[in-house]
């Protein structure tokens, strides 16, 4: 294990209760609070996934879910932001042209002293956004002009430049890049101050996260701040030959692995206090109970073991040079969605336990309930990875026949 691994855990168990305050504090404002977001810089969580040369300083694939992990068991919509924050700005850094990713992070950090940043070099950004093509890009002098509306760009509100993607021209739909189904698409990066953001972030799941829509209107984007998504990634070595959509796999499921865990504890905390009926046993001494817990903490290791595996033998392949394999890619994007869906139905499983006092917002549960549903719903976990994988398996079995 890294150091830096070792540092970033207990940096994070250090701010353990002001991440949880902030967690309370963002279900209302609808958005992480500025401390925290603070404390999520200091602790350098928004730049796990950007490359050093950058200004970063990646993990590999399976200590970034072990400090994702961490964060989501104190606080999910902490770690929603410092997970989709280090994403983001691991794609524009990683793909982006020379010029662009220089604009965005700024001049190389060369005679740095020991400990201190490079004279110059401002504070590294953090980005926002999503690869769905919800606009489109009209082909200008020198680079596109940008209309649409995308959603879901978590972490906005604290957000210095934003990505989003659109079809290229002439693009088969019947294809896609990386298997999306949308064709060729191009990804796209501009300043937030171009881009009107719309505050609709009303949701019962992951309140906290500022999940807001972006809006651009013609908005010019030059070329060097764009990049086909599927193209090989221009620099950060190893983890960035992983490619897509690996890069981003070990994201979504070890935050919802911390969530279940913390759900654990917590129904086990309540279990001792809690009789469904006055006078009764409580729940953690009926055999019911135990029954479910114990079979909730295998399930959730189950999944977290069958994720870190197929995440491992993908960062295998990279960092022996090649990217991973057809069948190394299905095996991660279907250990993710089932590490989410399994914890999505562990803690459904569990809530039923708590009676109707966990319906009280102050209850913890309801609060894990909601946001691993909420977080189930992402736009990477779709059951057509099982169809895509399913298809890999008939298509292998057919060709060894032949």
């Amino acid at each position: 294990m890294s150091s830096l691994r070792e540092e970033l855990l207990a940096g994070i168990r250090s701010h353990r209760e002001q991440f949880e305050a902030a967690g309370d504090r963002a279900e209302e404002l609808r958005t992480l609070p500025n401390d925290a977001v603070a404390t999520l810089r200091a602790l350098g969580l928004f730049w796990l996934k950007t490359p050093a040369e950058l200004g970063g300083t990646p993990l590999s694939p399976v200590e970034f879910c072990d400090v994702i992990e961490e964060l989501a068991y104190i606080d999910t919509s902490t770690a929603w932001a410092a997970m989709i924050g280090a994403g983001c700005n691991g794609l524009a850094g990683g793909w982006l042209p020379e010029a662009g990713a220089r604009r965005i992070f700024g001049p190389p950090a060369v005679d740095a002293a020991p400990g201190g940043p490079a004279p110059g070099r401002r504070p590294l950004p953090v980005l926002a956004g999503q690869l769905a093509p919800r606009g489109t890009g009209a082909p200008a002098a020198g680079g596109y002009l940008v209309h649409g509306r995308w959603g879901f760009s978590s972490g906005i509100v604290h957000a210095d430049w934003l990505i989003g993607a659109f079809k290229a021209g002439g693009a088969d739909v019947r294809g896609g890049a990386d298997g999306t189904g949308f064709g060729r698409m191009i990804v796209f990066a501009v300043p937030k101050a171009e881009a009107e953001v719309i505050d609709n972030w009303h949701v019962a799941g992951l309140q906290g996260t500022g999940s807001l829509d972006f809006s651009l209107d013609g908005t010019f984007v030059p070329a060097e701040l764009t990049y086909e998504l599927g193209s090989p990634a221009v620099r950060g070595g190893d983890l960035f030959r992983l490619g897509m959509p690996a890069f981003v796999s070990n994201e979504v499921p070890p935050l919802a692995i911390g969530l279940a865990r913390r759900a654990i504890d917590d129904i086990t905390e309540l279990a001792a206090h809690t009789a469904r009926f006055p006078g009764g046993p409580t729940v953690s001494e009926r055999a019911v109970f135990h029954h479910e817990l114990g079979r909730a903490e295998v399930r959730v290791r189950a999944a977290r073991a069958v994720h870190r595996e197929a995440m491992a033998a993908a960062f295998a392949s990279a960092a022996a040079g090649a990217a991973p394999t057809e069948e190394q890619q299905l095996a991660v994007t279907t250990a993710s969605v089932y590490a989410v869906e399994t914890c999505a139905d562990v803690v459904s499983d569990l809530f039923k336990f708590g009676g109707g006092r966990a319906l009280a917002l102050s209850n913890p549960m309801q609060r894990h309930l909601r946001n691993v549903l909420a977080a189930r719903q992402h736009v990477a976990l779709s059951e057509e990875n099982y169809e895509a994988a399913g298809r890999y398996l008939i298509e292998s079995a057919k060709a060894s026949r032949s």
